[in-house]
């Protein structure tokens, strides 16, 4: 039984490959997404075959914030003239827009699964330093 096991193992691991983690440069943003893997001008990748992660992408999220405040102001109208300050705490509620899409130019770090027949952008890579 042992012995079936471990073929199976070997099996999915030979059919499916193993992932490979690789440095990828964008060439041409969303929607029309196509990356170069290294040095290879000749061979770009296209969206069809990526996959990218949800935070490189523009996306909107439901936000609460809770907190103190602190504001004051002047408040002039016909009937009223005055300033002053109003403190308090409490929780804030609302949408936040993050615009993290990918750019051309921008270095990401690609795992290429199934043996190269579909790529995943994982990362937006910085490098620090005099190389960067």
């Amino acid at each position: 039984m042992l012995d079936i096991i471990k073929q199976a193992a070997v099996a999915a691991v030979a059919a499916a490959g193993p992932v490979q983690l690789l440095e990828a440069t964008v060439l041409t943003p969303p929607p029309g997404l196509s990356i170069q893997i290294g040095l290879d001008t000749k061979n770009p990748i296209p969206a069809e075959i990526l996959s990218v992660s949800e935070r490189l992408t523009s996306y909107t999220r439901e936000v609460e914030i809770e907190g103190d405040f602190e504001m004051e102001g002047t408040i002039q109208t016909e009937e009223y003239s005055g300033n002053g300050k109003i403190t308090g705490s409490g929780i804030c509620s609302g949408t936040v827009t993050f615009l993290d899409e990918l750019k051309a130019g921008d270095k990401v770090l690609v795992m290429s699964v199934q043996g190269g027949q579909s790529f995943v952008i994982s990362e937006r890579l910085v490098k620090y330093g005099a190389n960067s």
